[in-house]
């Protein structure tokens, strides 16, 4: 099987860094697409639409642990005036390779919230085009990493419209011997005047064997825009570690309460109690196996 570039920076960087793609084998062809309906579990290679017409609100979610290595595409269609919301919960242990292509039109708006659970080796990668004049794209990206878990991220919200707006939150904890790379890019192409667009990631390490690799990146071809991205990434307060351990607290449990509170800001998000409810039970199984 031939080996395909993946998740390439729109503006690449050194070489030595590492982060201007990545490679996977190429993906097998699937014989067509399906529109998910509420709630789906994908244990294999899919593709699907979530579309909306003028006025709709749609919404899916779906819950990714393959059975084996697997290629996950999705695209995302929201015209005038439309609301979509996509969550994908990636829990599993085999490679997966996942695409998200949106289009949003005029006064549309795309909600994406994307929880990384338990990723042995994942590539994901979000291409948002902004088209329509006052598009929405607000997305909330959440981790949990330990052991030898490896992830490679590359989100790029394209402002093509006038007045447009790009909403990007990641938030997270690694630990063991995790990698992590998140490349967010924020374009504002030449004609999207007014344009907004805002990118943050604050992410904590446990350890001294985690690789964190954070690339914000604003490409700004057109002059009346707003446009920023700051990332905080930071180790364990050892002072507060001591603190709770004086109190009773064993370490684990603290490391399990850091982890928790950290991802519940992003599941948060989540408008569905009995989705948010099955995220937690995930992400209480795999911190206590942590």
């Amino acid at each position: 099987m031939s080996i395909v570039k993946l998740n390439t920076l729109p503006c690449p960087t050194f070489t030595w860094l590492g982060v201007n793609d990545t490679t996977a084998d190429a993906a097998a062809p699937v014989s067509e697409s399906v529109s998910p309906g509420g709630t789906v579990q994908i244990s294999e290679s899919a593709a699907f639409e979530v579309s909306a017409q003028g006025g709709e609100q749609r919404s899916a979610v779906m819950f990714i642990s393959p059975r084996e290595s697997a290629h996950i595409t999705t695209k995302v269609t929201a015209q005038g005036g439309s609301h979509v919301t996509l969550v994908q919960v990636f829990d599993g242990s085999k490679r997966t390779v996942s695409k998200v292509e949106a289009a949003i039109g005029d006064d549309a708006e795309f909600q994406l919230v994307q929880l990384y659970l338990k990723t042995a080796d994942t590539i994901s990668e979000v291409d948002v085009h902004l088209d329509g004049t006052r598009a929405q794209l607000d997305t909330s990206i959440g981790y949990l990493l330990g052991g030898s878990d490896r992830l490679d991220i590359n989100l790029i919200a394209r402002h093509f419209g006038r007045k447009t707006r790009s909403q990007i939150t990641a938030k997270g904890v690694m630990q063991g011997s995790a990698e992590k790379t998140f490349k967010g890019t924020i374009d504002f192409v030449n004609g999207c005047s007014g344009a907004l667009g805002e990118e943050n990631e604050d992410a904590l390490l446990i350890g001294e064997k985690v690789v964190n690799k954070t690339v914000p990146l604003i490409l700004c071809a057109e002059e009346n825009v707003e446009g920023s991205h700051g990332a905080s990434i930071g180790r364990v307060d050892e002072e507060h570690i001591f603190y709770m351990l004086s109190r009773g607290l064993p370490e684990d449990e603290i490391v399990r309460l850091m982890a928790h509170s950290k991802i519940a800001q992003i599941v948060g998000r989540i408008a569905d109690e009995q989705v948010r409810g099955r995220i937690n039970e995930i992400i209480t199984r795999g911190t206590d196996n942590e």
